[in-house]
């Protein structure tokens, strides 16, 4: 027997043919027949179940025909109304009347909106408003969001118009995650304005592809790798990324050690940080709106990557340049100089970090080009006092930020000038300066991070010195390091951040702080004695009460008398009083 054959006596309508290869199910509602979009079946459930053949009649026996075991009796479905101008508006949200879409995810047409109006019924415990469940669920994190999708129909719904919703994404990838799940959840997200991805796993082109196609409005792109993670992304592969998105204003990533040479071309482009950069044959930047660029190479001796010419390209392809950070042991002379021919006219903030062979000459070479820099960082450089002495004279009005870590040739006095001469500094980074060289190594010394630190071989300067600051406008101070500092004196209203980690010789009984503002100091490492003095000093005083009665001098002027605030004639105002005696209390002395 061939096929499925039909009863003889029961005419088939072509409607009603089985046709095969429909795998996806039908659309039309099981119970009346019409389509299911956006249809509410008003038959009951059971009523496909409960069907009944109706028996013929005189009238219309010559048209009735018994139903035959592949057809299906169902009302004719009447015919459409016209169409009227009415706008698109969406239902109310439920539990009971949410229609199931075979649409995957974030398809729905960018008009539906979630009406925040509307009740949910929580199966008999009452209404809940779909603002307050859209309030609670957009607070989730990604894994918790796709799990609440799973709840109910309901969920599902609001969760996934939080994620069409979203456009700041923070997303970590774990070590055995596939790419199909990393693009899942950002096809959830059409309107993903920026991305943060911590890579565990490997990342390479794939990755990159991945993000393009499913983010096509990314304006920012952050991808941070981990001590499991390899980035395998080439400079070609980079390059590629970049011209592509047109939009794309902002992109770090880290672990670019594998880019070899590339060339990085966008009109939109004006943040960029790379990290971990290592022997690059060509680095070309033809981004001419590029603000700010960030490039931190490895700290390998046999890095072979031509500052010089990458220094000079930038003047010539990105004369927007406000900020440049640029960190690499091979920082020399020429690479400043090379710096200085580029002319960027509009720098404002620059970071030239572990370049020991920059002297007092490069400082004269970049104060007479960039006379208007707000930020100068010079951290492991090889400048002494009387380059600290050209910094003060051509920025004592714009400069607010000098950082000088790690730069073994200044003194004590040299700090103290620096901020005498700078009304403005509100920053100030001293630290691993004013060292000891009778530590453990003469000639070296290992920092935080297990990196080894030069000192000079030569005692420039006397061992076991004393700072003495006072400034209006200094908010952070940072000494963390200098081991050759026995006494300190801060008067320094405005001061909040205070580090003194491994201030190893600083002498409690030396010590003495009129900083009222103060909120943290670090003190790691520092003797139990100085950690005792520093808790009494930042914290001891503001444990008592304050009086803030306000004094009467008599008459005869001699003596004063307190006037209780009921008969005072200028009143105190206790919201003042409140919110300075809790901003004392912030302060914390911070031990690790």
């Amino acid at each position: 027997m061939e096929g499925r054959q039909s009863h003889p006596s029961t005419p088939i309508s072509g409607d009603f043919v089985h046709k095969p290869g429909k795998k996806r199910g039908s659309y039309n509602c099981g119970r009346c027949g019409l389509p299911k979009k956006g249809h509410v079946c008003d038959l009951p459930k059971d009523f496909k179940n409960h069907t009944e053949v109706p028996t013929p009649t005189s009238s219309d026996a010559k048209s009735f025909v018994l139903p035959s075991p592949l057809s299906v009796i169902r009302p004719q479905p009447p015919p459409p109304p016209p169409r009227q101008a009415v706008p698109q508006l969406r239902r109310a949200l439920s539990f009971d009347d949410i229609g199931v879409s075979d649409e995957s995810p974030g398809s729905d047409d960018e008009r539906e909106f979630l009406d925040l109006d509307s009740e949910l019924d929580l199966g008999g415990s009452g209404k809940l408003p779909a603002s307050c469940l859209w309030e609670v669920l957009k607070r989730l994190p990604p894994s918790a969001l796709l799990s609440s999708a799973k709840v109910c129909k309901g969920w599902n719904d609001v969760s996934r118009r939080i994620w069409r919703a979203a456009e700041e994404l923070r997303l970590g990838v774990p070590v055995k995650a596939q790419i199909g799940h990393v693009g899942s959840v950002l096809q959830k997200c059409p309107g993903l304005v920026k991305l943060s991805l911590r890579m565990e796993s490997d990342v390479d082109a794939t990755m990159l592809a991945c993000i393009a196609f499913s983010c096509p409005n990314l304006d920012s792109v952050e991808i941070l790798t981990s001590s499991t993670s390899v980035n395998r992304i080439s400079g070609d592969e980079l390059g590629r990324f970049v011209a592509d998105k047109r939009c794309l204003t902002n992109l770090k990533m880290e672990g670019c050690s594998n880019l070899g040479g590339f060339t990085l071309s966008s009109t939109s482009l004006s943040t960029l940080c790379l990290s971990d950069l290592f022997c690059h044959s060509k680095m070309v930047f033809n981004c001419p709106n590029l603000k700010e660029i960030s490039l931190d190479f490895s700290r390998q001796e046999n890095d072979n990557t031509d500052l010089s010419a990458m220094v000079d390209g930038l003047g010539r392809s990105c004369p927007r340049l406000q900020n440049i950070h640029v960190a690499s042991v091979r920082l020399t002379h020429a690479v400043v100089l090379a710096l200085t021919a580029a002319n960027l006219r509009g720098l404002r903030m620059l970071s030239l970090v572990l370049g020991s062979e920059i002297t007092d000459a490069s400082v004269a070479a970049i104060a007479s080009s960039y006379s208007r820099l707000e930020l100068l960082d010079l951290s492991g450089s090889s400048i002494s006092d009387s380059g600290i002495g050209i910094i003060c004279n051509v920025f004592p009005e714009t400069l607010s930020k000098l950082l000088l870590a790690l730069c073994p040739n200044i003194s004590s006095s040299g700090i103290q000038f620096a901020v005498a001469q700078l009304p403005n500094l509100e920053l100030m980074d001293c630290g691993m300066s004013i060292c000891d060289p009778d530590l453990d190594s003469p000639t070296a010394q290992e920092n935080d991070n297990g990196e080894l630190q030069r000192t000079p071989s030569s005692k420039l300067h006397l061992i076991y010195q004393k700072l003495i600051i006072k400034h209006s406008c200094l908010k952070k101070l940072s000494l963390w390091g200098c081991s050759g500092l026995d006494a300190l004196y801060l008067n320094c209203p405005e001061l909040n951040d205070l580090n003194l980690n491994s201030c190893m010789n600083l002498k409690p009984e030396r010590l003495l702080l009129q900083c009222p503002n103060l909120e943290i100091v670090h003190a790691s490492g520092c003797q139990d004695t100085l950690v005792e003095t520093l808790q009494n000093q930042v914290c001891g005083d503001f444990m008592a009460e304050d009086n803030h009665f306000p004094c009467k001098r008599l008459p005869d002027g001699s003596k004063r008398i307190k006037v209780p605030h009921l008969y005072s004639p200028q009143p105190i105002d206790d919201a003042k009083k409140r919110k300075r005696r809790i901003s004392k209390q912030r302060c914390a002395v911070l031990v690790y």
